[in-house]
């Protein structure tokens, strides 16, 4: 089962073009405010690893993990998520942070799109029809959370990154 979900946002910052561009490279920073994330780091080559924290009633804390390549673009990075193949479930991660002129300094353009990969066995019965939609349920709530406090994680991290400029 795979449940997609698109996140997209715009914020203006008080940085630099240059500045700018250095934070939405810098995963570890951008994304420094991230709690929806676990385990956060970018290892050699560019890959970002991290954990998306899924709590399901039914089956308890879960981490679905991702792995994406990050690639410098001449405006800013893209992340190009990677397939992993882990059970019960993995997260793809891909997009584009891009920078574009701002009267008062720049604009972070975020255009990601987030799936989640689960595992789940083939319905045969309703009851296991009812449970792939639970299942299918939880994966959307997820995404949707994700989604929501994406913009708020940025945001402080780029008011951190600010402030060491003024």
């Amino acid at each position: 089962m795979i449940s997609t979900h698109a996140v997209s946002f715009d914020l203006p910052v008080a940085l630099s073009r240059t500045e700018s561009v250095a934070f939405v490279r810098d995963v570890e920073h951008s994304l420094a405010y991230a709690d929806f994330l676990s385990d956060l780091h970018v290892g050699p080559g560019g890959v970002v690893r991290a954990e998306l924290p899924v709590n399901a009633s039914l089956f308890g804390q879960r981490r679905l993990r991702f792995e994406s390549r990050l690639e410098p673009t001449v405006h800013g990075a893209r992340l190009v998520g990677l397939p992993l193949d882990e059970r019960p479930g993995w997260a793809r991660v891909s997009g584009e942070a891009e920078v574009m002129p701002h009267p008062d300094g720049s604009l972070l353009r975020y255009r990601f799109e987030i799936e989640i990969h689960l595992a789940v066995p083939e319905p045969e019965r309703w009851g296991g029809r009812a449970l792939v939609k639970m299942i299918r349920l939880t994966a959307e709530q997820v995404l949707a959370r994700v989604s929501a406090r994406f913009p708020g994680a940025v945001q402080r991290a780029a008011r951190a990154r600010e402030a060491t400029f003024v």
